[in-house]
């Protein structure tokens, strides 16, 4: 696996909730596991809905105000940095990065007088060799990958909708220092508490969003859970989503514990794709540049697939069974380039379920003299 990186041309990061697990945060199936949700037969499913929003505000805020808060408080694990590093090191300033960025340039500027769409932040770099799809909604991939360089499949809790029946279009940042009010005995977050900004921490604090020996209720080696994660704060917070245009724009709609749309003053939501969701608004020019990318990577395969053909490595990290989503991505990836003529591999990284999925990818993987394989790591 590490020679397929260092050797490649092309490196595609994919990466579900057991990448994130690694910082201290909860995963699917341990998030909601805390007395209130257990109180009221609730699970992470049933909580990951947006009709709570309508039906019981406090207890909608309550889930993802807190989500909010443990994200902002949680260090992401160094995996991000080493990560990271391999990206500046091989893939970002190659002759076949800057091959892939020359051809994204000039299809951006045949777009840009098309689009008016408003954003919650400006981006005018453009990737080169290196990619990340994640399904994650911490946002934590912005503290270490450039923002032209992320795909966030399901959004994250930094950007905010219109949740309107109609609804307004566009989406907007939360402010740097916003946190939510959430009595953690109850998971419920009151609309008129006065909202705070995020507590400093000391270099031996456990953290905002951490237990405390009385909200521990199954000893110390219990897995994370919301409001009950690992902490320890953000040094590197964002570092590399571009700054809101002014501070005004910054407050807007987030003067209260339950933030409002900044145009119609109605109730606003996360950006996020949650369960049962048809009202969820992605951030389109993020999309726009995951599939002008994948698209560039094709067009250099075909183009080299006469001479040295070129080499990509897919690392899928963490993806697991409950939501598919990046696991089909990583393996729709893998049979594009190849049938676009590039040398692939897929190196998974998935102890419960390290094969592939589709048939044909189960097929490559006990084909020992294929060159184009998935390498599964435990």
């Amino acid at each position: 696996a590490a020679r397929t990186i260092a050797e490649a041309d092309v490196f595609l990061l994919c990466t579900g909730a057991g990448f994130s697990a690694d910082s201290g945060l909860a995963i699917y199936a341990d998030v909601a596991k805390v007395p209130a949700y257990a109180a009221r037969g609730l699970e992470y499913r049933d909580l990951c809905q947006p009709f709570w929003l309508e039906q019981e505000p406090e207890l909608f805020w309550g889930f993802w105000g807190q989500c909010y808060n443990d994200y902002r408080n949680t260090t992401p694990h160094p995996g991000y940095e080493i990560l990271d590093r391999w990206a500046e090191r091989r893939f970002r300033h190659s002759a076949i990065a800057e091959e892939i960025r020359r051809g994204l340039a000039a299809d951006t500027e045949e777009a840009a007088e098309e689009d008016g769409t408003e954003e919650p932040y400006h981006v005018t770099d453009h990737a080169g060799g290196f990619f990340v799809f994640t399904s994650n909604v911490d946002a934590h991939h912005f503290d270490w990958f450039k923002a032209g360089e992320i795909r966030e499949c399901h959004g994250n809790t930094e950007v905010y909708q219109c949740a309107m029946p109609s609804a307004c279009t566009g989406v907007w940042r939360a402010p740097p220092d916003f946190a939510f009010e959430v009595d953690k005995a109850s998971m419920l977050a009151p609309a008129t508490t006065e909202v705070d900004q995020v507590p400093e921490e000391s270099e031996d604090s456990p953290g905002a969003g951490s237990p405390s020996p009385k909200a521990e209720t199954s000893g110390p080696e219990a897995p994370p859970r919301i409001g009950r994660v690992r902490g320890g704060g953000r040094v590197t917070m964002l570092r590399n989503m571009p700054a809101l245009s002014s501070e005004e724009a910054a407050l807007a709609g987030f003067t209260t514990n339950h933030p409002q749309c900044r145009k119609c003053g109605g109730a606003a939501r996360p950006a996020i794709l949650m369960f049962s969701d048809s009202s969820w608004q992605d951030v389109d020019s993020q999309q726009e540049r995951w599939d002008a990318w994948g698209n560039a990577v094709e067009q250099l395969g075909q183009r080299q697939s006469s001479g040295t053909a070129l080499r990509v490595a897919i690392l899928e990290i963490g993806a697991g069974g409950n939501v598919v989503t990046v696991r089909g991505t990583s393996e729709r990836c893998f049979k594009e380039f190849r049938d676009a003529g590039a040398d692939v591999r897929l190196i998974r990284v998935n102890p419960d379920l390290p094969l592939g999925d589709g048939q044909e990818q189960q097929q490559l993987h006990n084909n020992n003299n294929n060159n184009n394989n998935i390498t599964t790591t435990t």
